[in-house]
């Protein structure tokens, strides 16, 4: 599920940015330099039977997600929550589209702003594609264009996505532990953070760890922040948990986010928790493939 876009810090602190990436592309990953890619090759038992398990289920889209936000105080004290409830549809093109069905402010109904700031958030978005595929037909990138309307519904940022396993960097810690009433092995990981353009330099890292359940290979919980992470923020972590859906499936369950840091001289310290439910099976358009 990724995806933050870390333009500023007030940006990465914007959970709701995170469900935005189920209807926008994906985000290209940082090229994995050739060690990493040795080691991928050798990855623990248990470890390829989550990624195996990730990928059978990344077409699982939320039908209803809800959110709260809140604002804390340098003592952790609430200074301010938001709560919004979405729901997640396809459209008429086939993309997936979320529309907002409830949302408060400290306990004021902010419904009808909120769904105003989303449709002139949406509208910009399709004037950039717009622009982006004129720009793609003049060069006669079709192929790119291809990759660039395809979906991602599970999120980037997750080290059990099988389109980046040549750049994860796996640590066995042998570490038995039990998370939410399962008997788990802890594992450790990095990879390139994905990003849009080529990194200058070193790129950051997405450093992280992964609980997995024993004899199933289940992911029941992921920890993670970046390194270094983005400019003006002091500290980011974001977790997230599985756990059994309807007909067999394994899906994320609950992302929970907290970051503090500083921006334009104004310290914020943020807190963030997002269920997800009612999941179905999303299916490509043809005419994206």
């Amino acid at each position: 599920m990724p995806f933050l876009q870390n333009k500023t810090l007030a940006g990465s602190l914007r959970i709701a940015l995170l469900l935005c990436a189920l209807s926008l592309p994906a985000p290209a990953a940082a090229a994995a330099p050739d060690s990493a890619r040795a080691e991928a090759k050798a990855q623990p038992a248990l470890w390829a039977q989550a990624v195996r398990i990730y990928d059978k289920n990344k077409d699982l889209a939320p039908g209803k997600v809800f959110q709260k936000i809140q604002e804390l105080d340098d003592d952790g004290r609430v200074k301010s929550e938001s709560n919004v409830e979405l729901s997640l549809a396809l459209d008429g093109e086939g993309k997936i589209k979320s529309d907002i069905v409830k949302a408060t402010k400290d306990g004021k109904d902010v419904t009808a702003e909120e769904r105003k700031k989303a449709a002139e958030r949406a509208k910009k978005e399709a004037e950039r594609e717009k622009k982006k595929e004129a720009e793609r037909a003049s060069k006669g990138d079709a192929g790119d264009a291809s990759k660039e309307g395809s979906h991602s519904i599970s999120s980037g940022d997750n080290p059990f996505n099988a389109d980046i396993q040549n750049g994860v960097r796996i640590t066995e810690t042998n570490a038995r532990e039990t998370v939410d009433g399962r008997s788990c092995i802890r594992f450790g990981y990095s990879y390139p953070a994905p990003t849009e353009k080529p990194a200058k330099g070193k790129p950051a890292m997405v450093k992280g760890s992964a609980w997995i359940e024993e004899g199933t290979g289940n992911p029941v919980k992921v920890e993670f922040t970046n390194d270094p992470l983005p400019k003006g923020a002091k500290s980011m972590l974001t977790t997230l948990h599985y756990a059994g859906g309807e007909n067999g499936s394994w899906v994320l369950k609950k992302m929970e986010f907290e970051g503090s840091g500083s921006f334009l001289f104004f310290k914020k310290r943020i807190r963030g928790d997002i269920s997800l439910g009612d999941y179905w099976k999303y299916i490509e358009p043809a005419s994206t493939k």
